[in-house]
């Protein structure tokens, strides 16, 4: 018999704004009958009774590297550091608790607590010893390397940046601990390689941290060699095996950035080896186009300013950095496309965007018509010409809430060092939705959260408390409303899961989130604080709060 589950007395808000109490029949994995309490009659089932409190559909993050980011929660974690201070007493425990550890590997630390470069090499050596230490920072675009990293990786004042990459000196040439971009792999490829129990490990954890946030699908934004927390086919292959995978996953496939013509039959042969699995896809492919703004790296249309509020260089001026040629890539996009795949390209710069997306329509008219879902992550820049095209293009926005506001990395270290032309158009999200792109939400976790109410809070608010205070650019807020869609249905919709889930209705998977609260009771300014009470996948109780 058919397991069923009635959930009454709760508010809809994204049916009808929560003004009428309903209940929801679950039978199996789906859900069979919404309804208002006044036409519901006796409760099939099991009943849970919500007593007013507000259901939403499951929420799906659209840009989340989850295995990696469960990793990351055992290993040296400064996801939580507030200052300079607290990320140093963070890793000087974690070395006095691990002991044994022949490398200090990690994540989480901020560059505006580190604005000061000067002291960091010293600093790292003095807690960590002779044992290398590798610590990138919240959004992985640059490693804190001590001298024994360095030593092992050969990195002297002599060693040249490599390409894509750039090795931070002092005054004299020599390194001072910090690697950029592709950089980073200098040292990165030295650290012991993970072995599957502790990717599987990571996978798990980081499912179990989504169901207690409500999320029940996401999009594992890179899978591929690209480094090693990122290479998780195989877990993910183990975890549908044994049953462990109870969320809905769609995965983007790394394109390598060397010889990415010579990868499309590969990607081909590895979509078709998850064909036939309703609970991961491998449908999409990632490019990872250019850096971000705070490290310099971020491909932007005017050039960068130096600390004296003067353009970098008259000679060479930098207007950031490009993974790919954009004249070699441009082909390979056309080919993705006619393959079938949906492109979810990372581009924080202006001039990124321009660059992706003139490839992107390049491919749709050379390519027959079909539904397709390419998407563009981050965006920090945009301007009006760029989101009329993406609307034009049906290009999807693929945009992380929880970056705009005016925090101490935004005030301090990306505003200073940008043309005060490309100030006025950052994280556009209001001008994208009045344009008819299609908007879906991410966190980007490990970089950033990923409660989806921390996303919601900014988006709305511009602000979250303790980060920032003045709203940032307010015209581009998003209502309470469209902040929720973008979180739910538009996030399904990006990565092809809305014919399964992201709404409340009849036939769709019961992925189901039941807050604490009735949500039109919680004041904008509050919307942090809201949590989950309980969260099922498919029908299944897979977190209840104690």
């Amino acid at each position: 018999m058919t397991a069923k589950l009635t959930i009454v007395d709760c508010t809809l808000p994204l049916l009808d704004g929560g003004a009428r109490r309903h209940a929801v029949t679950v039978e199996g994995e789906r859900i069979a009958r919404v309804v208002p309490m006044a036409e519901l009659g006796s409760a099939p089932g099991e009943v849970l009774d919500a007593a007013g409190r507000s259901l939403l559909p499951g929420f799906t993050d659209a840009h989340v590297h989850l295995v990696e980011s469960g990793i990351e929660l055992a290993r040296c974690d400064l996801s939580s550091s507030r200052s300079r201070a607290h990320a140093l007493e963070l890793i000087d425990d974690y070395c006095r608790r691990m002991p044994d550890e022949p490398w200090i590997v990690g994540r989480g630390w901020s560059l505006d607590h580190f604005a000061d470069t000067a002291m960091m090499l010293v600093e790292l050596d003095r807690l960590t010893g002779e044992r290398p230490a590798y610590l990138s920072n919240k959004d992985g675009h640059s490693a804190w390397v001590n001298s024994a990293a360095l030593r092992r990786a050969g990195i002297t004042a002599g060693t040249p940046d490599p390409d894509g990459g750039r090795i931070e000196r002092d005054a004299s040439g020599a390194p001072s601990g910090l690697l950029h971009e592709g950089a980073m792999l200098l040292v990165a490829e030295l650290i012991p390689p993970l072995d599957e129990e502790t990717r599987f490990a990571g996978l798990l954890a980081g499912q179990q941290r989504f169901f207690s946030l409500g999320i029940t699908g996401w999009q594992e934004a890179i899978v591929g060699d690209f480094v090693p927390t990122t290479d998780v086919e195989r877990s993910y292959r183990r975890a549908i095996d044994s049953g462990a995978l109870l969320g809905q996953v769609t995965g983007n496939l790394w394109l390598p950035r060397t010889d990415p013509a010579g990868a499309l039959d590969e990607l081909i042969a590895r979509r078709a080896a998850f064909a036939g699995d309703e609970r991961f896809r491998a449908s999409g492919v990632k490019i990872m186009y250019d850096g971000v703004c705070e490290t310099l790296t971020g491909a932007v249309s005017v050039p960068y300013l130096d600390p004296s509020g003067q353009h970098c260089s008259a000679a060479e001026p930098n207007r950031g950095i490009t993974f790919f040629d954009p004249v070699e890539l441009a082909p390979v996009v056309v080919e993705l496309d006619r393959a079938g795949f949906d492109l979810h390209a990372h581009v924080i710069g202006d001039r990124a965007t321009d660059e992706v997306l003139t490839m992107i329509e390049a491919a749709q008219r050379q390519n027959p018509v079909r539904d397709r879902r390419h998407q563009l992550a981050h965006l920090q820049l945009l301007n009006p010409g760029l989101i009329s095209r993406m609307a034009d293009a049906g290009v999807i926005a693929n945009v992380q809430p929880y970056w705009a506001q005016a925090d101490a990395q935004m005030v301090e270290m990306t505003l200073p060092f940008l043309d005060a032309s490309l100030h006025d158009h950052h994280y556009a999200f209001r001008s994208l939705e009045l344009a008819g792109v299609p908007l879906a939400f991410g966190s980007d976790w490990p970089v950033t959260t990923p409660s989806p109410f921390d996303w919601i809070h900014v988006a709305v608010n511009r602000s979250y408390p303790g980060d920032s205070t003045e709203p940032f650019l307010p015209h581009e807020a998003l209502s309470r409303d469209s902040a929720l869609r973008a979180a739910t249905s538009g996030a399904a919709h990006a990565v092809r899961q809305d014919e399964l889930r992201g709404r409340i209705e009849p036939g769709l998977l019961a992925d189901l989130v039941l807050l604490d609260t009735e949500l039109r009771e919680v004041p904008d300014a509050e919307l942090h604080a809201v949590q989950v009470d309980t969260t099922l996948a498919r029908g299944a109780v897979v977190f209840e709060r104690g």
